[in-house]
């Protein structure tokens, strides 16, 4: 069936006049009375009947068309969003992040919106761990993500920054005033670590047994709001991603003393699938920028 013999269809029914839908809809008379016998014939019913220059649905035809307006009605919702969902000016650009960024990620945003003038521009945002978040840039569910770097060639990257690992410690551990914390220092200590589900976990393992400790693991979480609360609760000490709006209650943030490799951010987007214009002038808006992790991180005087 022709989507455009429903809207010929739509538009005689509402008019009751050939001439006048023929008009309206910028097609010739004979060719629209063509196309309605054609969609007639293949629904086996005649549609419309003469009322003398007029014309009115018959039984059939009132029987149909409240199942055309109803496609087309949704069609034109379909078009009309996602026309909206692609303008670089007003469409909608899907984000993940660690949670560990999140407060960045928000400053990202409405940096991006103001210094473009693009204030139509909508986001929505995500906070996951690694895993998901490379899952879910390679299976399409979410345009661009915040995160260390995913190593599959279809993944495009710009580098963002540097985010720091620090010890956080109760605010009454014998170790919470130092200047500095070596990590050797935290050998047999009650440890509050990343489940191993994401990618700091193997990561920090790795060090502490090139270092040759063992920190007592009493709890594991994917998530940094319960190693705050954790820590802070005294069960342990954790070494984590430097919290961007300062230590949380009842702890102390204290830098590590070691030379350990560094986690660096990318933004992050499939190069083998479609990217909305949003998306794509939000990726080359951080590309032009460059490390607006980093620039992030010095106006908020954190490093």
């Amino acid at each position: 069936m022709n989507l455009q013999w429903l809207y010929y269809f739509d538009t005689i029914a509402e008019l009751e006049h050939y001439t006048k839908a023929a008009e309206k809809l910028h097609v010739s008379q004979s060719n629209l009375s063509h196309a309605i016998k054609e969609l007639e014939t293949e629904l086996g019913a005649e549609l419309f009947e003469r009322h003398g220059r007029n014309v009115k649905l018959t039984k059939y035809g009132e029987i149909f068309q409240p199942y055309v307006k109803k496609t087309l009605n949704t069609l034109e919702t379909g078009v009309s969003t996602l026309k909206e969902y692609i303008d670089p000016n007003a469409g909608t650009i899907v984000m993940g992040g660690f949670p560990s960024v999140a407060q960045f990620s928000t400053d990202l945003m409405v940096r991006y919106q103001s210094e473009t003038n693009r204030l139509e521009v909508q986001f929505q945002y995500t906070q996951e761990g690694w895993r998901e978040l490379k899952e879910h840039i390679l299976d399409g569910s979410i345009d661009v993500a915040i995160a260390t770097r995913f190593n599959y060639p279809q993944i495009g990257a710009t580098y963002i920054g540097t985010h720091r690992l620090v010890a956080l410690l109760p605010d009454q551990h014998k170790l919470a005033n130092r200047q500095s914390i070596d990590l050797r220092e935290l050998d047999k200590e009650n440890y509050i670590a990343f489940d191993r589900n994401g990618q700091i976990r193997p990561f920090l393992d790795g060090i502490f047994t090139e270092l040759g400790i063992k920190p007592n693991i009493v709890a594991e979480t994917p998530n940094d709001l319960i190693i705050f609360g954790l820590v802070a609760a005294g069960r342990g000490i954790a070494i984590l991603p430097d919290p961007l709006t300062g230590a949380p209650f009842g702890t102390k943030i204290v830098p590590l003393s070691n030379d350990i490799p560094q986690r660096k951010l990318y933004l992050q987007w499939n190069k083998d699938r479609y990217i909305s214009p949003a998306t794509a002038y939000f990726r080359d808006y951080v590309k032009r920028s460059e490390d607006v992790f980093d620039q992030y991180l010095k106006q908020h005087k954190i490093i």
